[in-house]
């Protein structure tokens, strides 16, 4: 179980936006089929995901990451509250490690209106996947 990608290597990606070329969406499931994820941890992301929907929280910092008014990203658990109170980060950080990253790469997979960049900054300080784009750091 995880990801068979050591530390030091990093994933090239052209663009990440919700309107991918074919050469991303391949890449994306690249890193996807990279992720070796037990029926356990798919059922965790998937029910999570559900949670995603039925809560409206795509759209929150759910990994902890979030852009600080021109300072970067930081991480700040705290953004991902919804407006019913579910708490998206907390759940987050109670899956596995695996479920969590199936999550993010879904996320990216799917076009939902997420934060991309948080998603990034969780899969570089978290899984040690650097995803390069066009986007300045």
């Amino acid at each position: 179980m995880g990801i068979a990608l050591t530390k030091e290597e990093s994933l090239a990606f052209e663009d990440l936006q919700i309107e991918q070329d074919a050469q991303t969406k391949t890449e994306i499931a690249d890193v996807a089929a990279g992720i070796h994820a037990s029926a356990e941890s798919q059922a965790a992301a998937d029910a999570y995901c559900a949670e995603l929907d039925a809560h409206h929280a795509w759209n929150k910092c759910f990994s902890g990451y979030i852009n600080a008014a021109g300072y970067g990203y930081t991480y700040e658990p705290t953004m991902a509250v919804t407006i019913d109170g579910w708490d998206a980060h907390k759940a987050f950080r109670e899956l596995d490690h695996t479920a969590q990253m199936l999550v993010v790469v879904r996320a990216f997979q799917s076009g939902h209106d997420i934060d991309r960049e948080s998603g990034r900054n969780f899969l570089k300080h978290r899984c040690g996947i650097i995803i390069h784009d066009n986007a300045p750091f």
